[in-house]
C-alpha cells in the first residue's frame, strides 16, 4: 500500500534544494548528439562524475534510483536482476554498450548484474519506444552504455560487506592524431546465502574485465576499433535443478567509422558481441553460446534551417552457436532500414521515424514514431508523442524443450506519452504520463504463451534542484498494469515507487542521504509468495577530496536493516557497507 506520509515527507526535502544547470547531451535518443532538452522523450543522463558519486553497489542499483525504472534481484551482487522500464518486461529494453547491441540471443536480453561499473563512463536512458529508432527489443526503453575513456591515469580500490573487494586501473595515451584508452580491473565478493531453504552456501561472484580502445583522427575522417572483454563466475541457488554456479563470458570487438563531408554527417560501424554463460553443478552442465555480427550506416543532413533528415540501414545475424540442449532453429538474420525528420521553427519542434525490419523468420515489421512538443514560456514546455514498437522471440522462448512455442508471435506495443517540463537555471521539473497497450506479450512458467492484451499505463514525476551546496532529487512513479487475460498485475511490478537523494557539498566534502519505497508487488501464481509487501531503504554515504589526486569514499546502505524481497524466496542484503580509494596523478 502506497505511504503519502513518506511521500509528503520527501517533497517537502526535496523542494529545500534546487537543481544546477549543467547542460546534458543525448547521443541514442536520436541516433545524433542533441542537448537532452531538445529531445522529444524522457532521458536521463549519468555522467561519470554522478555515477561515482552515486556510490551504487552494482548496475542494477544505479538504475533503480531513477525515474520509472524498478528493480527485482534473486539476491545480492552478481546474481539475476530483473530491471524493468515503466513496466516492461527485462526483454523490452534494448541495451547498447558503445552504440552496439548486447544481449543473448537465448534469453533475448542484457544480463546487466555482471556489466561492472568500474567499466562505465556514461549512461543514457531513454525511458519510452524507441523501436522505430533502433528496432526490436527497444519496446519499454533503451539503456545505451558509454564505457571508460579516461584522459588521464586513474586507479580505483573498494572493500565491502560479505567479502567485497575490488580495483580497476585505467590509462589514456595521445601520440599525435591517434590516442588510445585501456582499462583493466577485478572483483569479488562472498555472498551471503540468498535461499535458506534450498542450500546454506553463501552466493558470490568474481569477475575480471579488460578493454582497449584507440581513435584515430584523419583527414578521411575518425577511425575507432575497440575491443571489451569481460569474465566471471556467480554462485546462485537453484529450485529446478542442482546447478547452483556459472561461467559467463561477454566478448565485444567494433571497427567504426564517421565523417563531416560538406553538410553530411555520415558514421558506419561493423561489431561482433560474443556472450556465453555455462551453468553447472555436481550433476550437470548447460553450456550457451550466441555470436551476434552487426552492420550499421546513417547519414544526417540539415535540408533547411529549420528541417533536418537522418537515415540509414542496418543488417545483424544472431546465431546460437552451442547450446544444452540443442535448438531446433540456431540463426536468423534481420535487416532493415529506418528514416527520420526533425523540424524547428520559434516555439515548435516536431519529429517523424519510421523503420522496417525483415527478419527471416517472421517477415516484415514496422514501426513509427511521432512527436511534438511546444514552448509555452522560456521556462516551461508541452511534449506529446505516439510510438509503435516490437520484440521477437527468444530463442529459448522458440526453441528450448519443455518450454518453447515455436508458433509465437512477436510482441507489438503502441505507446503514449504526455510530458511537461520545467527547466530553470536551478530548477528541473517533470510530469510525464504514459500509456502503452501490448498484443502478443509474452509470459508463462511452464510454456511461453502469447498474451492477447496486456496494458501499462502511469505516471512519472521527477524533480530535481540545486541550491548553493544543498542537492535533491525526488522521483515518484504510479504504474497500473493488467493482464487482460487473467485481470492480474503483470508481475514484479510496484504500484508506487519513490527514490530521494538529499546531498550537502562544502569544499573538499561531500555528503548524501537517500530513501527508497516500493509498494507491494504480485509475484505470479507459482511464486512462494503471491505477493510480497512494500518497504523503504535508507541509505548514506559521503566523500572527501584529500589532496589533488586522492579521495575516499564511504557509503552504508539499508541503513536500518530492513529484511525485505524483491524476488518470493530470495533473500536481499541487509546493512552493508563500502568504502573506496580514487587516486589520479596529476
Amino acid at each position: 500500500m502506497f505511504k503519502p506520509a513518506l511521500a509528503a515527507v520527501l517533497v517537502a526535502s526535496c523542494c529545500s534544494a534546487k537543481a544546477d544547470n549543467i547542460e546534458h547531451i543525448s547521443i541514442y535518443a536520436n541516433r545524433t548528439a542533441t542537448p537532452a532538452q531538445d529531445v522529444l522523450a524522457s532521458v536521463t543522463v549519468l555522467e561519470r562524475d554522478e555515477i561515482v558519486a552515486r556510490q551504487a553497489t552494482d548496475l542494477p542499483a544505479l538504475l533503480a534510483q531513477l525515474p520509472g525504472i524498478n528493480l527485482s534481484r534473486d539476491g545480492g551482487r552478481g546474481q539475476s536482476s530483473g530491471v524493468y522500464i515503466r513496466g516492461g518486461n527485462t526483454g523490452h529494453t534494448l541495451v547498447l554498450v558503445d552504440g552496439v547491441r548486447t544481449g543473448s540471443a537465448t534469453l533475448g536480453y542484457k544480463s546487466l548484474a555482471m556489466l561492472p561499473l568500474e567499466l562505465i563512463e556514461r549512461i543514457e536512458v531513454i525511458r519510452g519506444p524507441r523501436a522505430a529508432w533502433y528496432g526490436s527489443d527497444a519496446l519499454a526503453g533503451v539503456i545505451a552504455i558509454s564505457t571508460r575513456r579516461a584522459q588521464a591515469v586513474e586507479l580505483n580500490a573498494n572493500v565491502g560487506s560479505y567479502g567485497q573487494a575490488g580495483t580497476d586501473l585505467s590509462l589514456s595515451h595521445q601520440s599525435g592524431s591517434l590516442q588510445l584508452h585501456a582499462t583493466a580491473g577485478i572483483s569479488r565478493a562472498d555472498g551471503f546465502n540468498v535461499r535458506d531453504d534450498l542450500d546454506s552456501d553463501n552466493d558470490g561472484y568474481r569477475q575480471q574485465f579488460v578493454k582497449l580502445a584507440a581513435d584515430y583522427d584523419t583527414t578521411l575522417g575518425l577511425f575507432s576499433a575497440q575491443a571489451d572483454v569481460n569474465s566471471g563466475t556467480y554462485q546462485f541457488d537453484n529450485a529446478w535443478s542442482s546447478e547452483d554456479e556459472a561461467d559467463t563470458l561477454s566478448r565485444a570487438y567494433f571497427i567504426g567509422w564517421q565523417q563531416q563531408l560538406g553538410g553530411w554527417q555520415h558514421q558506419t560501424r561493423l561489431s561482433r558481441n560474443l556472450d556465453r554463460e555455462v551453468t553447472f553443478g555436481p550433476e550437470s552442465r548447460s553450456p550457451f553460446n550466441t555470436v551476434r555480427d552487426e552492420f550499421s550506416y546513417q547519414a544526417a543532413t540539415d535540408l533547411t534551417e529549420t528541417l533536418s533528415w537522418l537515415g540509414g540501414v542496418n543488417w545483424y545475424q544472431e546465431q546460437v552457436s552451442k547450446a544444452a540442449p540443442d535448438f531446433e532453429q540456431t540463426s536468423r538474420i534481420n535487416r532493415a532500414a529506418f528514416t527520420a525528420l526533425q523540424y524547428q521553427q520559434a516555439a515548435w519542434q516536431l519529429e517523424g521515424t519510421v523503420r522496417r525490419d525483415l527478419i527471416n523468420q517472421y517477415g516484415a515489421n514496422n514501426t513509427w514514431q511521432l512527436a511534438a512538443a511546444y514552448q509555452l514560456s522560456e521556462h516551461w514546455q508541452a511534449r506529446l508523442s505516439r510510438g509503435a514498437a516490437f520484440k521477437a522471440p527468444s530463442f529459448n522462448e522458440l526453441y528450448f524443450p519443455g518450454f518453447a512455442n515455436p508458433d509465437l508471435k512477436p510482441q507489438e506495443s503502441i505507446s503514449d506519452e504526455l510530458a511537461l517540463v520545467y527547466q530553470g537555471d536551478h530548477l528541473h521539473m517533470q510530469v510525464a504520463w504514459f500509456d502503452r497497450d501490448i498484443t502478443n506479450l509474452i509470459q508463462g512458467v511452464e510454456q511461453a504463451e502469447n498474451v492477447l492484451l496486456a496494458s501499462i499505463k502511469g505516471l512519472e514525476l521527477s524533480i530535481k534542484q540545486r541550491w548553493q551546496q544543498l542537492g535533491s532529487d525526488f522521483n515518484y512513479t504510479w504504474l497500473d498494469s493488467e493482464n487482460h487475460s487473467t485481470g492480474l498485475q503483470l508481475e514484479r511490478r510496484p504500484e508506487h515507487s519513490i527514490n530521494w537523494r538529499g546531498s550537502y557539498q562544502r569544499d573538499n566534502l561531500s555528503v548524501f542521504v537517500s530513501a527508497d519505497y516500493q509498494s507491494s508487488t504480485y509475484q505470479g501464481a507459482f511464486a512462494p509468495v503471491a505477493n510480497l509487501g512494500g518497504f523503504t531503504l535508507w541509505g548514506l554515504g559521503g566523500s572527501y577530496q584529500l589532496n589533488d589526486q586522492l579521495s575516499v569514499r564511504a557509503k552504508l546502505d539499508n541503513l536500518l536493516d530492513k529484511d525485505y524481497q524483491t524476488s518470493a524466496g530470495y533473500t536481499t542484503a541487509g546493512i552493508n557497507f563500502a568504502i573506496s580509494l580514487s587516486y589520479s596523478p596529476r
